[in-house]
């Protein structure tokens, strides 16, 4: 006897397992993954809507310049990165108040930035501002 073949029998795959088992993996891979912080230096921008009137009596600012060969100079002398706590203390000592410039040229290393910012945090200021340095040409 021979057999008939129906032509309406529809052959399907069931996609449910699959879906299950992709479902599993994604929240397994969710769960699993670790979310690493990575250390950042705050550095505060300024904003559009700060009062513009000069205080009083203000504070004299201390400034840290580091130009393109990524040299220090505070007050107009060379000093050695190393050397920056130390002379920030002893412009703090005559006005604790004094904010801290450190004016960077843009071509100069950034480990010379960040070792600057660093020094001045230990000589105990609590906020640095950071400028770029702009030479006339």
């Amino acid at each position: 006897m021979r057999r008939k073949h129906r032509e309406d029998e529809d052959t399907a795959i069931d996609m449910t397992p699959m879906l299950d088992i992709v479902f599993i993996m994604l929240i397994f891979f969710i769960v699993t993954t670790s979310f690493v912080r990575e250390d950042t230096v705050e550095i505060s921008r300024p904003t559009t809507n700060q009062d513009t009137t000069p205080p009083k009596n203000p504070p004299p600012l201390i400034v840290v310049s580091i130009d393109e060969q990524s040299n220090v100079f505070m007050n107009d002398r060379s000093i050695d990165p190393e050397a920056i706590r130390a002379n920030i203390e002893t412009q703090l000592a005559a006005d604790p108040r004094s904010p801290v410039l450190v004016r960077v040229h843009e071509e100069a290393v950034n480990n010379v930035l960040v070792t600057a910012v660093d020094q001045a945090n230990a000589a105990g200021v609590s906020k640095v501002n950071v400028a770029r340095w702009i030479t006339g040409k």
